[in-house]
């Protein structure tokens, strides 16, 4: 096996993240009888607006229509800049696997895959310059798509240029790894840097 590419997924990759502070942040400005379902099950509001995140991931509305949209579902009173800072303030920078990233463009193309919208991915390059090791990135919202569909795989590798056979991608949804390896793309699903580092070299990539 050649690989010449690698491609890192964003979020609980490079920047782990917690939606439990958005949610607890989130408490005051929402009903009681909502806020107390969310405080004994944060993935309540998880649930109740999965479909408004994938329509903003896709870049099907704006964050400003998110965020109304949000509102009348879930009774939010939050402004619009509140909503933003909340929605944004939920990210850490993996130094460990920033280094790896960083350290694997002296030998190989390296990538960005990522299902995102334009108000996180602008927080997380503001705050975590160093992250932007890559040379491109398919960002989700600018796609259109998003994984773990074949057609976000299937845009990600010609605007990237690479071969799928050539390319080894890392992202922590076992879901997503399934979707790159229909187009042949290796898929390692990433659970810690030392097992990530481990398959890497079983695979042949110099992660020197």
């Amino acid at each position: 096996m050649m690989i010449s590419d690698v491609i890192f997924d964003l979020g609980n990759v490079l920047v782990p993240f917690d939606w439990k502070k958005a949610v607890r942040r989130l408490l005051k400005y929402l009903p009681a009888d909502i806020a107390e379902n969310a405080t004994l099950d944060p993935r309540t509001i998880a649930k109740a607006i999965n479909d408004l995140v994938d329509k903003l991931e896709i870049g099907a509305i704006s964050f400003a229509e998110f965020h109304r949209l949000v509102a009348l579902r879930i009774g939010l009173t939050a402004d619009l800049n509140e909503f933003q800072r909340i929605w944004s303030q939920i990210f850490t920078l993996d130094q460990q696997m920033t280094r790896l990233g960083k350290s694997l463009t002296k030998r190989y193309g390296v990538w960005l895959a990522s299902n995102t919208d334009e108000v996180h991915y602008d927080y997380i390059i503001r705050n975590f310059p160093e992250i932007l090791f890559y040379k491109g990135a398919a960002l989700s919202y600018q796609m259109g798509t998003k994984k773990p569909e074949v057609e976000y795989f299937t845009k990600a590798i010609e605007l990237f240029g690479i071969q799928p056979d050539q390319a080894v991608f890392i992202d922590d949804l076992a879901e997503n790894i399934v979707g790159a390896r229909k187009i042949g793309i290796v898929g390692i699903q990433f659970t810690n840097y030392s097992a990530l580092v481990n398959e890497l070299t079983r695979i042949g990539v110099d992660v020197r």
